[in-house]
């Protein structure tokens, strides 16, 4: 079992801490003072408890928080081959000392037991003296002599030993105190000496004692005698009882006869008569459910006539149809508002196609006329005479001025006239076709420049188609809301409130719907109910039927009739049980009884014998009782007045006493024996196995300046030149390193059954830089076998290993 985690709430100086483990070797790192001895403290007590005040073990002080806060505690996170242990412990004022322990296996929360089963149930010392290796250990181990040392390496394979050791050494003090061959003081010494000088005092009173043997003997005659009448008097009682019995049983014998006198047969069947009150109960139930069957019926009838049922059925089947136009009206309404969006349309982007459309259709034709017949003018008068008047000008000028000639110049001159006239004419022209278009723009209010009065024309007409569709809209939207306002007329006298919206219309028809529904589920009801009342009336008339057959049956006429007779059988019943009763009690005195009361006086006078013979031995057995007084008195005088019985009963309480003693001393000595037996067959039984790997340890701990140990008689170990000595010849040192070896061995041997974790708290902390790479070779070495957490203040150790390090900080 690996400790993963050590999560710390609150413990001594460590608050709010959580470690996170490797499963083979953990380092702590941290100064002196640091928390890393509150650490190992810390995983104990989450383990075994908190104040255990009562153990003598130093490693359960007080770990209550410095700062006084609240809960004291934490987790510990364990990990096996089965899942996750979670131990959480937290103390708290007014818990127990131990504090609160809560299990979880595989974040279920589990019995104490499911864990504590794993590591075999051990409690803290063991875990201490076993698991924990720090300074205060090696600091006990100091304190023993060499022979304790011996014995607690040697008897370190039994759990518990150091216990077992001083419970060994106590019952062998006690024993001792008890009995010793050659003593004189022991208590057993003592008392065997008394009773030797009692036994000589009693023997001197023996004549006194025989006497009173004579009288004894006498005694016990009597009480023979005494016991004889005694059973004879026992006798003739149980006789007188069983005469008053008889008696007693002679009144009970006359009643019995007396029943059986009026003891009659009844015919009743109890069968019959609980068919009979099972069909009298149906038939009462049947006539209250025909009443209610019947009360319904009327009710319904009264409630389910519904007037002009044809017409509200007529209306509720056009639903569909409203629902039609519902839908018909908002698809117009969609296109009376798409055209009319369109004409809005032309009035924003073709304002002079809307103004020709308001003009009327001869100004219209006239604008047309007018407009062809500008454009017609425009195609005769295009820009060539003017470009040829100017080109016949130049050229005019140019000869004239270039050429010397006459004839040319002259040419030149007309054709440059020519020109000019030509270009005035084309002037005048063009000035006359602008004042046309001006007066056709000042007119219409159209610019023929920059309109194209074709594509107007092509618009007007689109704008007239859509005003035209626009006017059948509003023409078929008027023709639907007729027919919706006839079907509302038609509706008015079956509804209430105003109807607005057709989901008003709707709503109105879901209503009348529901109420032909709810006409039609009461006359489905009512049909219903007149084939229960049917059949509850059948059912009436079968068992009537059925009650008088039985009635016939039974010779009653009616259940009253019946009831009483039932009454008869019971009583006749109840006497039966008696008469019964009283013959179970006479069946053994019966045919006695039968003899005796035809005689009772010959009882009687045999029962005043009796009594006068029983009156006879009752004063014999006086007589000797006062003989017996008389004898025993005389004894007891004798014996007081004698020194024989006091004598004699100090020798029994001699004996008493040395019994007593005796199975003491050897209760002790056979349980100091037994301890010792059963830590050798401990030993026996593991130290072997531990002694090869304690060798190993051993070994390098030492450097290999030892490398064997020996068990014969006596433990031994080997150095590396061949010489052996005894564990008593060992220095401190050596002795420590020995008890470190097998301290390790061992808790490897149990690791198969207690998995848990090596703590080694700063138990290094002497050793030097030889010795340290010594303790790294081993705990690499353990720590292919178990876990083990380290806490040391040594950085060189750290560096030796490896190995990154948790570092707790010095507050």
């Amino acid at each position: 079992m690996k400790l993963t985690q050590i999560k710390i709430i609150h413990f001594g100086k460590l608050n709010d801490v959580t470690f996170n483990l490797n499963k083979d070797l953990t380092v702590f790192l941290g100064a002196n003072e640091a928390g890393k001895s509150t650490t190992v403290a810390f995983v104990k007590q989450i383990l075994f408890g908190f104040h255990l005040r009562t153990n003598k073990s130093p490693f359960f002080e007080n770990y209550q928080p410095l700062d006084h806060v609240s809960p004291m505690g934490g987790s510990l996170t364990f990990e096996d081959k089965d899942g996750t242990f979670v131990l959480s412990r937290l103390y708290a004022k007014g818990d127990t000392k131990k504090g609160v322990l809560t299990v979880s296996l595989n974040d279920q929360e589990v019995p104490e037991s499911v864990f504590f089963d794993r590591i075999q149930n051990i409690d803290g010392s063991f875990y201490t003296d076993s698991f924990i290796f720090n300074q205060d250990m090696l600091r006990e181990v100091n304190g023993l002599s060499q022979a304790e040392l011996m014995e607690q390496i040697y008897f370190l394979g039994a759990s518990q030993s150091h216990k077992l050791l001083d419970l060994r050494d106590e019952f062998s003090n006690n024993a001792q105190k008890l009995f010793k061959k050659s003593g004189r003081k022991p208590v057993v010494n003592q008392l065997i000496n008394q009773i030797q000088d009692q036994k000589e005092v009693l023997a001197q009173t023996d004549n006194e004692f025989k006497d009173y043997r004579e009288l004894e003997e006498k005694v016990a005659q009597e009480r023979n005698n005494l016991k004889e009448v005694q059973e004879e008097l026992a006798k003739l009682n149980e006789q007188g009882q069983k005469i008053s019995l008889l008696m007693q049983k002679l009144t009970n014998f006359k009643q019995y006869q007396e029943l059986k006198q009026e003891l009659k047969p009844i015919s009743f069947s109890k069968e019959d008569y609980e068919k009979a009150q099972a069909i009298q109960s149906k038939i009462a139930d049947l006539t209250v459910d025909v009443n209610n069957l019947n009360k319904q019926l009327q009710e319904i009838e009264t409630s389910s006539d519904l007037t002009n049922k044809d017409k509200i059925q007529a209306l509720v089947d056009h639903k569909a149809e409203v629902l039609h136009w519902e839908s018909e009206s908002k698809d117009l309404q969609r296109q009376i508002e798409t055209t009319k969006k369109d004409l809005q349309s032309y009035e924003q982007f073709q304002p002079e196609a809307v103004k020709l459309g308001k003009l009327s259709s001869e100004t219209r034709e006239q604008i047309k006329s007018d407009y062809q017949d500008l454009k017609n003018q425009k195609q005769e008068a295009n820009n060539l005479p003017g470009i040829v008047s100017l080109i016949l000008l130049v050229a005019g000028l140019f000869s004239a001025i270039a050429i010397n000639n006459l004839f040319v110049r002259f040419l030149g001159i007309m054709i440059a006239l020519g020109g000019m006239g030509l270009f005035v004419w084309t002037r005048q022209k063009n000035a006359k076709d602008g004042q046309k278009e001006q007066e056709f723009i000042e007119k219409y209010g159209l610019d023929p420049n920059t309109v194209d009065l074709n594509s107007l024309w092509n618009e007007l007409v689109q704008i007239e188609s859509k005003k035209q569709t626009l006017f059948q809209l509003d023409q078929e939207q008027q023709s639907l809301n007729e027919k919706i306002q006839a079907f509302v007329q038609d509706l008015h006298p079956f509804i209430t409130g105003n109807i607005q919206t057709f989901s008003d219309i709707v709503s109105q028809l879901n209503s009348l719907q529901k109420l032909l529904d709810q006409n039609n589920l009461a006359k489905q009801h009512l049909n219903d109910l007149a084939v229960q009342l049917q059949e509850r009336k059948n059912q009436l008339a079968k068992n009537k039927i059925e009650l008088s057959k039985i009635f016939a049956a039974n010779k009653v006429t009616d259940f009253a009739e019946f009831t009483d007779l039932k009454k008869q059988a019971e009583e006749q019943d109840q006497l039966k049980l008696k008469i019964d009763a009283l013959q179970n009690d006479l069946q053994a005195d019966l045919t006695q009884l039968e003899k005796i009361a035809q005689d009772p006086n010959a009882l009687a006078e045999n029962k005043a014998h009796l009594e006068e013979q029983i009156s006879a031995k009752q004063a014999q057995i006086n007589d000797l009782h006062a003989e017996n007084a008389k004898l025993e008195n005389q004894m007891n005088i004798l014996a007081n007045s004698d020194k024989y019985f006091a004598e004699k009963q100090k020798l029994a309480d001699l004996e008493s006493s040395l019994n007593e003693n005796i199975k003491e001393y050897l209760a002790n000595l056979l349980t100091s024996n037994w301890i010792a037996r059963g830590l050798d067959l401990a030993s026996n039984e593991r130290f072997p196995k531990m002694l090869e790997d304690a060798k190993k340890y051993f070994k390098l701990l030492t450097g290999g300046r030892y490398i064997d140990i020996e068990l014969d008689k006596k433990l031994k170990v080997k150095r590396a030149d061949g010489k052996k000595f005894e564990v008593d010849y060992l220095s401190r040192g050596t002795s420590e390193q020995l008890y470190f070896a097998l301290k390790l061995a061992f808790v490897e041997q149990v690791s198969d059954k207690i998995a848990l974790p090596i703590l080694i708290d700063d138990a290094f902390v002497n050793f030097d830089a030889q010795r340290t790479s010594h303790i790294v070779k081993l705990l690499e070495e353990l720590a292919k076998k178990t876990q083990v957490l380290i806490f040391t203040a040594r950085q060189d150790l750290v560096d030796n290993l490896a190995i990154e390090p948790i570092k707790i900080e010095k507050e």
